[in-house]
């Protein structure tokens, strides 16, 4: 049998032989997939020990992602922390795990969690005075009038007991003589019960209630959350008039353009995509960095040929990660870089990016980005390296990566 064969061959035992291996040096991800190409290729009398191996490979995967949450959070990276939170729930089989998970997402907005990234319990008492801390005055005086009723449907809320939120909240406006501030809760609530076209009523009475100088902060999230209602309904004219409105709301913030300019980039768009975007990189310069701006400048700049512009902002996405330690960059940041440097004969550092992404969260491409790398160390003659990520892209493989899976071969044979 040849050694193409071999490396591809469907041989249960190999396979198992192969995940014991990868599951010892740590590398959980790369070891669940042998394992359950191992559970396909076995008889029935060996799957119950296999799907075990799987099942903890899963777990371990989970516990990688909260250990890196934590991290995360020992940085202030919440909006990081919450992903990786997330995606432990997601693959999550032992309810330790999942509970362990759950909990540090429950505390994200609690103080201790941001210092000391660790789990904790919160309230209801609690929940209810973070609540009341980022109401406005006339949002606070119109909620006060509602007594425990409200407090109660937004509890509810919290606590994903949707439908019960979502009844509360009908009942209270049904019977309230002037509701403003709270259309803005009874939308949320149709929203989170996939009711699309209550909610953007509801929101649109609220907009509707507020003057033009009050609002703020729930005003921008208004007109965001109808923006995108707008953009899923392919509305694009609407989707631009309530990001303009969002921008009205708070004209000095930086994030509304910065939601109207990833819009526009993502509608191709580019050169006014630019040019809103220049104008939240002024605003935002009294903020701290805001990586996602700069992610969007550069591929902003990077959609209408300015490659210098795009490579200088996206070069700043990785130096922000990197100066806390992080090397799992944004996907879409460094593979636009890693074009960018092919482009520019920069196969070196084309290669590091995709090695980058190769060890990091993105895990259902990591095939791909093992291939990348692959392939760029073989064009700049280094076999040994470039044998490896291959090897590893073959290793990662499923069998409906079929094209994938040719071109790994095709490069092991060269």
């Amino acid at each position: 049998m040849s050694l193409l064969k071999k490396l591809f061959s469907a041989d249960p035992e190999g396979l198992e032989r192969k995940a014991d291996g990868l599951y010892a040096a740590g590398d959980y991800g790369p070891a669940k997939l042998a394992y359950e190409k191992a559970l396909s290729a076995s008889p029935e009398s060996a799957r119950a020990a296999l799907a075990d191996k799987v099942q903890r490979c899963t777990n371990e995967i989970a516990r990688e992602r909260i250990d890196e949450a934590k991290a995360y959070l020992a940085q202030g990276s919440i909006e990081l922390a919450e992903q990786e939170l997330q995606g432990a729930l997601e693959v999550a089989i032992d309810e330790a795990v999942r509970d362990e998970a759950q909990a540090l997402l429950d505390g994200l907005e609690a103080k201790e969690a941001q210092e000391q990234a660790t789990s904790v319990e919160v309230t209801d008492e609690e929940r209810v005075a973070l609540l009341m801390g980022q109401w406005h005055e006339a949002q606070a005086d119109e909620y006060d009038g509602y007594g425990d009723a409200l407090l109660d449907a937004l509890l509810a809320m919290h606590n994903e007991q949707l439908d019960d939120a979502r009844t509360q909240l009908e009942a209270l406006v049904a019977e309230a003589p002037e509701p403003r501030y709270l259309w803005l809760e009874v939308g949320r609530a149709r929203l989170l019960t996939e009711d699309l076209t209550g909610g953007k009523e509801a929101l649109q009475k609220f907009l509707g209630s507020v003057d033009d100088d009050e609002g703020g902060e729930t005003k921008l999230a208004a007109n965001l959350a109808l923006a995108r209602l707008a953009d899923e309904a392919g509305d694009f004219e609407e989707a631009m008039g309530y990001f303009e409105g969002a921008v009205h709301a708070l004209p000095e913030d930086y994030r509304p353009y910065l939601a109207m300019g990833a819009f526009l980039r993502d509608k191709g768009h580019g050169a006014e995509a630019l040019e809103v975007l220049q104008t939240s990189l002024e605003l935002s310069k009294t903020a701290g960095t805001d990586w996602r701006l700069l992610e969007e400048l550069g591929l902003a700049s990077e959609q209408v040929g300015k490659t210098a512009d795009a490579r200088s902002f996206l070069e700043q996405v990785v130096e922000f990660f990197t100066n806390r330690q992080v090397t799992d960059f944004p996907p879409t940041t460094a593979t636009t870089l890693a074009k960018l440097y092919e482009a520019d004969g920069r196969l070196d550092r084309a290669a590091d990016m995709y090695r980058a992404l190769s060890q990091g969260s993105d895990k259902e491409r990591h095939a791909l980005y093992h291939y990348e790398a692959g392939r760029l160390l073989q064009a700049l003659g280094l076999a040994d390296e470039a044998r490896r990520m291959l090897t590893r892209a073959g290793a990662l493989t499923s069998e409906e990566d079929v094209e994938l899976t040719e071109q790994v071969a095709a490069l092991l044979q060269a």
